[in-house]
């Protein structure tokens, strides 16, 4: 399977907000099954329990201080005991950090097809949702990605607003959402990911409620510290639903 190179042009003016959002072009295809053989590769016991280990010790990984909000968050924000969802995955790292925070069970969406290996962790692919709710979900790093087909999700402008809106149907009512993104100056880096600024975060957090916020500055939305080919500053934020959805 090879992901989009480029936008269709017919869906440049959705992407880019009618020309309100920079669109740059940075290409990831990780949906080959390259791809997918190396993230699969990752999802082994030893793997879990050696960030287990290292989460303990509340060291970082490929998001770097992003981490240490998250370790602030949840310590501000306890999830011992409660059951976690988390959006997108391509390590274990935040179901590691999910256990050792205390969560009785994960659940994990993702696009690729996914093997359990710890009886803690489900992997379920979107089509599997049911009705289950969640006291908790993580989603970090995750729906920036959301309609732009890099990991074989069909093109949708407006996915990542989509798949906020959906994820009130299986949040408790009074659960929480950590929720991390690309933040700065609005672009679309198809079909790597979106980065959020004064445009496009508040069109995102429509109908949340922000309760806290970990890495958020007075310029966080106005810096350019995002490129295409990464995403070094991803604040935390901490939700909870308004309007709460209940079918």
């Amino acid at each position: 399977m090879k992901a989009p190179e480029h936008m269709p042009p017919e869906m440049v003016n959705e992407y880019s907000m009618n020309g309100k959002v920079l669109v740059e072009y940075s290409y990831r295809n990780d949906c080959s099954q390259e791809a997918q053989k190396e993230y699969n590769d990752n999802y082994t016991k030893d793997n879990l329990l050696n960030f287990i280990k290292r989460i303990k010790k509340r060291e970082v990984a490929g998001y770097g201080i992003t981490d240490k909000w998250m370790y602030d968050a949840l310590e501000k924000y306890p999830i011992k005991d409660k059951t976690v969802c988390i959006m997108g995955s391509t390590t274990s790292w935040y179901e590691a950090m999910a256990i050792e925070f205390g969560a009785k069970r994960c659940v994990v969406f993702e696009y690729s097809k996914r093997e359990t290996f710890d009886d803690r962790i489900e992997y379920i692919q979107p089509h599997q949702l049911g009705k289950e709710k969640f006291d908790v979900c993580f989603s970090i790093s995750s729906i920036e990605h959301d309609g732009l087909g890099r990991y074989g999700d069909p093109l949708n402008p407006n996915a990542d607003i989509e798949t906020m809106l959906s994820a009130k149907k299986y949040i408790e009512k009074d659960g929480l959402m950590f929720l991390s993104v690309p933040t700065g100056y609005d672009c679309v880096y198809f079909n790597v990911h979106r980065v959020y600024g004064r445009i496009r975060l508040p069109q995102l957090l429509k109908e949340w409620g922000k309760i806290d916020a970990f890495g958020v500055f007075p310029d966080t939305l106005s810096n350019n510290l995002n490129d295409g080919k990464q995403s070094p500053y991803q604040p935390v934020f901490v939700l909870k639903i308004y309007n709460h959805c209940s079918s």
